[in-house]
């Protein structure tokens, strides 16, 4: 990206190839091929300061905050060239940060800003080739294949499942031994014609009743599934008399009788 600019007469080019100073070192870095952990701060320092010369040069105009990091460099370099001096203090030693370690834990923490930056770009790349479907409206014709009652709907059976199942946490006991109970829709099924072999075609049992000796949420949940599959093949009738009184369910064939 350029921007020009016309300043007494003379022509100035910004560039803008790079982020930032740190930009700027991993650059230098991978084209030298050189190892963050153990960085020439000379080679390094000598590359860098011959890129900003270079943008002088050319009277392009250098951030300062590249020119704070030459100074840095330039700082980290002098250290290494004058004599290590040594304390008998453990706390001055203690206190010390090398300002080599914090430049290679900020050129490290920056390159993996750089990786995840990248990895958002790809994401968001594929993203923008990817449309969602818009949801689909239920006709105005369609009627559910469920046998309910006029005036009940199964939002209703929802939300009575849902009273049910706030019912059963209030009455869970405090301590108890908790089993871990495996349940299919054909095990559940099985179970609810069970209880109607008690029955007779045309009897009707409250909606709660069969819920009665269940307390862990599959069971529940399972059960809840074999009553609207076996309303579904017409095999039970569901019934409320208003929206506040309880459902009760009518019996309609028992081990396929009629």
């Amino acid at each position: 990206m350029e921007k020009s600019n016309i300043v007494a007469s003379s022509l100035t080019i910004k560039l803008s190839d790079f982020e930032g100073p740190m930009d700027l070192l991993l650059h230098l870095i991978k084209k030298s091929e050189l190892d963050i952990f153990d960085l020439p701060i000379a080679t390094i320092t000598a590359q860098y300061l011959a890129f900003i010369h270079a943008q002088q040069e050319m009277q392009l105009d250098v951030a300062s905050e590249y020119l704070v990091m030459a100074a840095t460099l330039v700082q980290i370099k002098s250290a290494d060239l004058l004599p290590q001096e040594t304390y008998d203090d453990p706390l001055i030693e203690a206190d010390y940060i090398d300002p080599r370690d914090e430049l290679m834990q900020q050129l490290l923490t920056y390159k993996q800003f750089q990786v995840a930056s990248a990895q958002l770009r790809e994401r968001e790349q594929t993203d923008q080739q990817s449309f969602a479907r818009l949801p689909m409206l239920v006709p105005e014709d369609f009627e559910p294949d469920m046998t309910l009652a006029p005036g009940l709907a199964l939002i209703d059976l929802q939300v009575a499942f849902a009273k049910l199942l706030r019912k059963k946490r209030q009455n869970t006991p405090i301590s108890r031994r908790v089993v871990q109970e495996k349940m299919t829709l054909a095990q559940a099924i099985g179970r609810v014609r069970q209880r109607f072999a008690k029955h007779h075609v045309g009897d009707t049992i409250a909606f709660t009743s069969l819920f009665d000796d269940l307390q862990d949420r599959e069971p529940l949940v399972m059960t809840f599934m074999a009553l609207l599959e076996m309303a579904k093949e017409a095999k039970i009738t569901l019934h409320q008399t208003d929206a506040t009184a309880e459902i009760f369910l009518e019996i309609e064939t028992i081990d396929g009788h009629e």
